[in-house]
């Protein structure tokens, strides 16, 4: 009689609840240890954009690893409502990219011609075209005549609180233990393998995986990631309509809208150093109310549902970390996806739990990988 391999996972984020849910399916025996209720994650406050990739022409690391996880994407949803029956919001909707200064426009160029590169569609459409296509841009364009529009059909969203309620439920169908509204006070290791400290009482297991995401600093101190990760805030304005006033994603430079089916508009976004502060601004929402009606000016009228924050972990070089801990093979980090944690997130999954499990992933992960540049005395 062989004894089950025991996981543990630190962080019950969109990461924790992925990679939870595909070593489960392997026949892992897994426990979350979340510190926050779902809805505190920074997971559940993002927008949910997936924006267009492509595994078979991408050469970059971070490239290859979001290509993976497109192409993953559509099967990965679909298993996951047919297990649990929970709508994800995952929509092929298509995006809008504008540009009404030279600097979009210049940005916008040389995008299109990286995603030329990578084989991706971009299409640079009319004015009179967009018109047609999203009728409520229309007193934007006539305002804008220098305007530029693309199209990227290949860009899609999806519905984070809905598909985290749906990685939960899909993980208590494989026996996935949680332990939530607790904190990890400490961890350590050694070579019977990894534990971790909950109140006064140790507990063990054959491999840990730090997924705190932000947190991560605070939570590996003990083992050199204090400063591995830097903590961004991201606000959110959500708007609600009685009907839906746009098809498709809109972005405009770092800003955006993305519509719901059911009239909702959410409305983003900034980068804020402000440490671990959460909370909205008055005049961050102002602004993204301003750039809402400036483009749409019919979301004059509408009900402003709700504003929310969230705090993303940034890297120092922009690459996520996913692997081992050096000179620790039982203790995996997988954390500082920043804004490409839902994008990336059934990638990391699949991939690391491939090296946890002693098999080659898909995609290499050697690119990020845990070393110097991120473990500082």
């Amino acid at each position: 009689m062989t004894t089950q391999r025991k996981i543990s996972i630190i962080g019950g984020g969109v990461i924790g609840l992925s990679l939870a849910w595909e070593l489960s399916q392997q026949g892992v025996d897994v426990t979350i240890i979340q510190r926050d209720t779902a809805k505190q994650t920074t997971s559940w406050t993002a927008g949910g954009i997936l924006p267009p990739a492509n595994l078979a022409k991408s050469l970059d690391p971070l490239d290859r690893l979001r290509g993976f996880s497109h192409e993953l994407y559509p099967d990965w949803v679909s298993r996951l409502e047919s297990v649990t029956q929970i709508d994800c919001g995952f929509r092929r909707c298509g995006g809008w990219y504008l540009a009404n200064t030279p600097g979009e426009r210049a940005s916008m160029i040389g995008m299109t011609h990286y995603w030329d590169e990578l084989g991706i569609s971009c299409e640079a459409v009319s004015l009179s075209e967009l018109g047609v296509r999203e009728p409520r841009l229309q007193p934007w364009i006539e305002s804008q005549p220098s305007a530029a529009a693309w199209w990227v059909a290949d860009e899609w969203q999806i519905r984070p609180p809905h598909l985290l309620e749906a990685l939960r439920a899909a993980c208590q169908t494989t026996g996935v233990h949680f332990v939530d509204n607790t904190t990890v006070g400490q961890i350590e290791t050694a070579d019977s393998g990894p534990r971790y400290r909950i109140g006064d009482q140790w507990q063990t297991c054959d491999d840990l995986i730090l997924c705190a995401g932000a947190w991560l600093g605070k939570l590996g101190e003990s083992i050199g990631l204090r400063k591995s990760v830097i903590p961004i805030r991201g606000q959110v304005l959500l708007l609600k309509t009685e009907k839906p006033e746009l098809k498709s994603i809109i972005n405009v430079g770092h800003r955006y809208l993305i519509p719901r089916d059911d009239g909702h508009i959410l409305v983003g976004s900034c980068e804020e150093e402000t440490g671990f502060e959460t909370g909205t601004t008055a005049e961050m929402l102002e602004t993204f109310s301003q750039f809402a009606e400036t483009l749409v000016p019919s979301l004059r009228n509408a009900e402003r549902a709700a504003a929310w924050s969230g705090i993303r972990p940034m890297t120092f070089d922009g690459f996520p970390m996913i692997g081992h801990v050096p000179e620790q093979p039982k203790l995996f980090v997988a954390a500082g996806h920043f804004r490409s944690g839902w994008h990336l997130a059934p990638a990391t999954a699949k991939c690391l739990t491939a090296l946890v499990l002693g098999d080659s992933p898909t995609v290499s992960l050697d690119a990020f990988s845990i070393g110097s540049k991120h473990i500082k005395s």
